[in-house]
């Protein structure tokens, strides 16, 4: 038996509604919540200032030698901080980062003590130096921005 083209238009297209039908589960499951992205930004002053709040947030823990901490709690937020950082503020933009660079420098040093500290190596006293002598150089970049950073938008 030859079927007409408009009756097997006719019936791929019922078949097309009902599968179609059958999909719709949208009632029954949870609805996913789309949230807006994060907004990012290019300005070293902002991530100098987020460096800073996580520095003083993190470094009681090191202190404290808590070493079942510091790799979660301590190491990954810097190094994902480090991170954006190196993303969003350029080379092109290195003149706009200024001394702010300081404090990326101290959150390194700083994983290199908590790094240290989990590690219970020899050097622990070096790197606990060279990360105070850096959070005090991030401190005074903050401190004074008019002495080589663009100001603050």
């Amino acid at each position: 038996m030859l079927l007409k083209k408009h009756q097997v238009a006719y019936l791929m297209t019922a078949c097309l509604c009902l599968g179609l039908e059958g999909c719709d589960r949208s009632s029954s499951e949870k609805k996913v919540e789309i949230k807006p992205a994060p907004k990012l930004t290019n300005d070293a002053t902002t991530y100098a200032h987020k460096a800073w709040a996580l520095i003083n947030q993190v470094e009681p823990i090191v202190e404290q030698k808590q070493l079942t901490k510091i790799e979660t709690d301590v190491r990954k937020p810097l190094r994902e901080l480090g991170v954006a950082w190196r993303i969003n503020v350029k080379m092109t933009d290195s003149v706009t980062e200024g001394k702010y660079a300081l404090c990326r420098k101290a959150m390194t040093s700083l994983d290199s003590w908590a790094r240290a500290t989990a590690n219970q190596d020899s050097d622990i006293a070096q790197t606990y130096a060279d990360y105070t002598r850096d959070k005090a150089l991030c401190k005074d970049a903050i401190d004074h921005p008019n002495l080589g950073n663009t100001p603050a938008n």
